[in-house]
Order: structure tokens, then sequence, then C-alpha cells
């Protein structure tokens, strides 16, 4: 753990900081025809918690990763453990900018901005992982989910066809209505689950006949 707090130093918690104040200053000043509470911690904190987790929770851009697949006991647990520290550190400055937000605005509750936070946070925090296990190419991982993020922000129109609303990652901001919502945040659950799942199973399993060149773990083992 200690190397993982010298890797990550003191800029991530700065600009965290400097996030969570500048947001909480735009939301005190920017009037009440933005719903704040779900452009904050729908799209832009989970949004840099990704980015977080990409720029910071290096897995194969590490440059002792193959020091610590050779020495280390558990390939995922040290995957792992990166994720919940830096996944904890922005959540605790999102929580802060909760509470502010509570402040400022009275028509919002806090239940509606946990809900509106965790799971997108979580399945986009998780595809970055993903993502980041396959490259040892630095930003790869911060670039796919940024590209995604930013093409679910331009697809919100297609949302009149139904079945997309289960998976729209911005269900709150986009105003889709309970329970539909509910459900959505549930799959997105479930997919960031599947996808540690994968990530567990892609790190453990021996190379199949597919070769060890087309292995995106190859030199995991």
């Amino acid at each position: 753990m200690k190397y993982e707090l010298q890797i990550i130093g003191i800029n991530a918690i700065l600009i965290s900081a400097l996030l969570t104040g500048s947001f909480l200053v735009i939301c005190a000043t920017g009037g009440e025809n933005v719903t704040w509470e779900y452009l904050g911690f729908e799209l832009i904190f989970p949004f840099y918690l990704s980015v977080v987790i990409g720029e910071w929770c290096k897995i194969r851009t590490d440059s002792m990763f193959e020091v610590i697949v050779a020495q280390g006991k558990s390939l995922f647990h040290w995957i792992f453990r990166r994720f919940i520290l830096l996944f904890g550190m922005v959540s605790i400055f999102a929580v802060i900018g909760m509470i502010g937000v509570l402040l400022l605005k009275t028509t919002t509750s806090f239940s509606n901005m946990i809900s509106a936070f965790f799971p997108t946070a979580f399945f986009l925090a998780s595809l970055c992982t993903f993502v980041s296990i396959f490259t040892d190419i630095p930003h790869i991982s911060t670039m796919v989910v940024s590209v995604f993020w930013l093409f679910s922000i331009m697809t919100m129109s297609l949302l009149r066809i139904k079945p997309l609303q289960y998976l729209y990652i911005f269900a709150r901001y986009a105003d889709i209505k309970a329970p539909l919502w509910m459900i959505n945040k549930g799959i997105l659950i479930a997919i960031g689950i599947f996808l540690w799942i994968s990530i567990y199973v892609i790190i453990k399993i021996p190379l199949s006949s597919f070769g060890k060149f087309c292995h995106p773990t190859a030199h995991f083992h």
C-alpha cells in the first residue's frame, strides 16, 4: 500500500480538492436552471474518477509491473487494491461536494446524489481498469473511457428508443423516471461486477490455444 500511495502522491488529492471547490463555487453562482446534483455527480465526478483510475491506477504502464508479476503474491489483489484506494479517495471528495450542494440547494436530497454517482462511477472506473489490462501504452484506457463518456452525452436524443433507457449511463441527468432509472443503475452495477470478474478470469486462466502472442495478458505469466 505504501508503494501505491507514493505513486498517487499529493497531486490527486490537490486536484480532487480543486475540482470539488470549483464545482461548489459554480453551483452557488450558476442559478437554478441546471440540475447541479446530477450534472456534478452523474457526469462530472464519475468522469473525473475514471480519469484518475486511468492515469494513477497504473497496471501494465507501471515501471515495476514485470517485477510485481514475477514476485507478487496476487496480481488481481494488487490491481484491486489500487482501484479501491483511488475510488475511495475521489468518493470522499464527491461526498464532500454532495454535502456542499445540500447546503446550497435545498431542493435536492443526498440519496438522489448517491444513487446518481456510485453506479455510474463504478461502471466507468471498472471499464477503465478493464481496458488498462490490455495495453501498456499510457493514457489509452483514459482515452477510451473519455470517448465513451462524450459519445454517451451526444446520444441522449436516442433515449426515445425505450430499450436504450435501460443502458444509458446518465439516467438521472436525462430525467429517466422511476422505476426505470433504478433498473438502469442496477444494470450498470452488474456490468461493472462482470468487468471485474472478467479481469480476474483473464489474469488467472492459463494461456489458451489462441497462442501467447494473441493473449492480452501474455506478459502476466
